[in-house]
């Protein structure tokens, strides 16, 4: 069995070239949709194609002179053996990799993404016996004008299990208006059809346009089925899919969306074997046993802005019936990529993302399966230009989507990171993985995590995913100020209304909801804000009377008007506070802080570890008071011009430039020499003291466990811990109760960090 196995999946890649390196700075390709057409049936002619045989598909009218790739549906019909189809570039050397997989009298399909010769041609070779080609061109990728690409995280948007089989004849429309934007030209996604009565076949196709003669899954009765569906979007955003015949369920797992605004190209590649558990290629040796991971150590072979990769995945001689999952490193897919029955050898199309690691793992369901895979490509950021004026450096750590802004497909960094946005006012980010940059026009321009539409952008991605290029977010123009929630953005517009979205489930949109939104729209009833603040689940306004506005999350009292309620999803006043010119509140913990225009600090929310600051620590040792519902005075601080709040720290700049600090003191995150290393209430301070050596600061930026300090030279100094580099001193401190010099950056005029990642404007890098 092993054998036939290993003629079905392609000859063994012991003797292949190493895969060529994705190097950053190629000319990457962008992605035209087309109406899909038939370019080969050798059906029409009545003669199959023999063994070792050949045959060329001139593809010269049907696509420009500037095309480097092709997307293809491949289907192969009727072989009188088992056998392998390669399909690769006309004239070249065939590569050691199989497109499709057959077995004798089937039918079935596969999508092959392959580079085209100088001449505009791709060559399909059959191993064995006799076998009918069709072949079906989805697009084409080239180096003109057209959409670039944005992987996801597999999202089911389909499956009629849940509620009604599709019958013969019948064509279901897949809305996908949640999960792209507008702007989304062609999506892809692993189409699955199970439960079919009847030989049947399925078509996609671009709703309210009409129906090609070409199919993309064909479905034998009891079988289950998937294939790699890319194909153009149609009216409202919406794919149709059509059932031939009998009664069929179908499942869809969305992996990504094509759109000119934004995104990642394409660099094709000559199949390349990347992984083969019979020979070891790849470092893995050996049938992948069920419930196992197989890691396919792609981080050589893509550049360090790659996004995604194009995989053609070959399960080979499953000892029982089973599904295989593609999925980044630490994530985790619910979605199917292959589905095998007992003793099965069956190809599928992938296209995965990758995270920080640009690794990917397969994940084998049940009994033991070889797994092969071919890579025919990779997405990368290639074309963003680099700043030269109004830049933001990062530092820290940059998690899947990259929260640095290089998109740079690095898990953390130490050394202050150029990021490729050009004209920027401010940036903010929340704990989550998404940020805001104000830019200079007005707009607001967001990356990282979009699960619950927090990138403003008019979609979602659930499991995590989101965009590695910044967006824009929708609908705002003449922005001031921005501010960022656990999943929720927040807009100051010079007309003093305030704009939310995103994740809304305690109110945080401040709309009288709890219903999520992916577009910016106005926070009823606020007019005349002059600042605007949030914690990880409130937002706060400040308006020109100099009172305090709050709405969203309560359990600490982080409205402070004094109600116990869970939450508030319309605006209420903050009681006892007028005069006030700046609110803080802190994304990883409970706390709040609001100066007034007297230079005094006051606060409200948790006490656990005596961040209010006004000398009443929470626990048996101080007075009992863990939180506080109305604000309270900080104690002994006046003069003040500035605050921040951290996760269980208060900080505040005095006009004599000096800083100060009070609540936690866990790894010296009061940077006045003094630490502890319990994470508890008596670990802590309950009046402001002064941070140590620092007496020129113009600015206070917190992180989740520890603060920077922008000084009036324009460097930055830090204290605090160092878990994720947010000190920037290469790892030689794991942490500091002084401050301590960021390494490697000067000239900045502002600062600001989140939970895990800082970053510093510098108007001339």
């Amino acid at each position: 069995m092993l054998v036939g196995g290993l003629l079905l999946a392609g000859p063994p890649a012991s003797a292949a070239p190493p895969p060529a390196e994705v190097q950053a700075g190629e000319t990457g390709s962008t992605f035209t949709a087309l109406s899909t057409v038939r370019v080969l049936d050798t059906r029409d002619a009545g003669k199959p194609l023999g063994a070792a045989g050949t045959v060329t598909v001139d593809l010269a009218a049907r696509v420009p002179a500037t095309t480097t790739a092709v997307v293809l549906n491949v289907t192969g019909v009727t072989p009188t053996t088992p056998t392998y189809v390669t399909v690769f570039p006309s004239g070249g050397a065939r590569p050691v990799a199989s497109s499709l997989n057959l077995t004798p009298g089937d039918v079935r399909p596969n999508q092959v993404t392959v580079t085209l010769s100088a001449d505009r041609k791709v060559d399909l070779y059959n191993n064995s016996g006799t076998v009918h080609l069709v072949a079906d061109l989805a697009g084409y990728y080239s180096t003109g004008a057209g959409a670039k690409f944005t992987a996801l995280a597999a999202n089911r948007v389909l499956d009629t299990r849940q509620d009604t089989s599709v019958g013969p004849g019948v064509a279901r429309a897949v809305d996908l208006s949640a999960w792209i934007p507008a702007s989304a030209t062609a999506v892809t996604f692993n189409l699955t059809a199970t439960n079919a009565t009847a030989d049947t076949y399925v078509t996609a196709w671009p709703a309210g346009t009409p129906r090609p003669t070409a199919s993309n899954l064909n479905v034998p009765p009891g079988d289950t089925r998937p294939n790699l569906v890319t194909v153009a979007v149609g009216a409202n955003r919406a794919v149709s899919l059509y059932n031939n015949a009998g009664t069929i369920d179908l499942i869809a797992d969305l992996t990504g969306f094509h759109t000119p605004d934004y995104g990642a190209l394409f660099l094709p590649m000559s199949p390349t074997r990347v992984l083969d558990t019979r020979d070891g290629t790849g470092g893995r040796t050996g049938a992948v046993g069920a419930r196992q991971v197989v890691d396919l150590g792609l981080t050589t072979k893509a550049s360090i802005t790659a996004t995604a990769v194009v995989l053609n995945i070959t399960g080979v001689d499953a000892t029982a019936a089973t599904y295989v999952s593609a999925y980044a490193r630490g994530q985790h897919s619910n979605a199917s990529n292959l589905n095998l029955s007992p003793g099965q050898t069956v190809p599928n199309a992938a296209v995965v993302g990758l995270g920080s690691t640009r690794d990917i793992q397969l994940y084998n369901n049940d009994g033991s399966v070889h797994l092969v895979a071919d890579m025919a490509g990779a997405f990368a950021v290639l074309d963003a230009p680099v700043c030269t004026t109004d830049c933001i450096y990062g530092w820290g750590r940059n998690g899947a989507d990259r929260a640095l802004g290089t998109a740079e497909a690095v898990a953390w960094t130490s050394v202050p990171t150029r990021a490729r946005l050009t004209d920027v006012r401010a940036i903010t980010g929340s704990m989550w993985g998404t940020q805001y940059v104000l830019r200079a026009d007005g707009t607001v321009v967001a990356w990282g995590n979009n699960d619950s539409g927090q990138l403003g952008n008019g979609w979602k991605a659930g499991n995590g995913g989101g965009s590695v290029a910044p967006v824009r977010v929708l609908g705002l123009t003449g922005v001031t100020a921005i501010a960022a929630g656990q999943l929720t953005g927040y807009a100051l517009r010079e007309n003093g209304t305030v704009w939310a979205w995103g994740w809304n489930g305690t109110g945080q949109l401040g709309n009288g909801g709890t219903g999520n939104s992916s577009v910016a729209a106005p926070v009823p009833g606020l007019t005349d804000v002059v600042a605007i603040g949030s914690s990880w689940g409130t937002g706060y306004a400040v308006r020109a009377d100099g009172t305090v506005w709050a709405w969203g999350f309560n359990s600490q009292g982080e409205l402070g008007n004094g109600s116990s309620a869970t939450h508030s999803s319309v605006p209420v006043q903050v009681s006892g506070l007028t005069g006030v010119t700046e609110v803080s509140g802190d994304s990883g913990g409970e706390g709040v802080y609001a100066l007034r225009g007297d230079g005094t600090v006051w606060a409200w929310g948790s006490n656990y570890y005596a961040q209010l600051g006004n000398g009443q620590a929470c626990g048996p040792s101080g007075s009992g008071l863990c939180s506080s519902r109305v604000p309270v005075r900080v104690s002994g601080l006046t003069g003040v011009t500035a605050i921040d709040a951290g996760r269980y720290t208060g900080y505040a700049l005095r006009g004599d430039g000096t800083a100060w600090a009070w609540g936690s003191s866990y790894r010296g995150v009061l940077g006045n020499g003094v630490e502890c290393e319990q994470y508890t209430p008596a670990c802590a301070s309950a009046v402001p003291v002064q941070v140590s050596n620092l007496s020129d600061v113009t600015q206070i930026a917190s992180f989740g466990e520890g603060a920077l300090a922008l000084r009036a030279d324009g460097t930055v100094a830090g204290w605090g811990q160092d878990i994720y580099d947010t000190l920037a001193n290469d790892r030689t401190y794991t942490h500091s109760a002084v401050p301590v010099p960021v390494q490697g950056l000067s000239g900045a005029t502002a600062i600001t960090a989140d939970y895990y990642t800082a970053w510093a404007l510098v108007p001339n890098p």
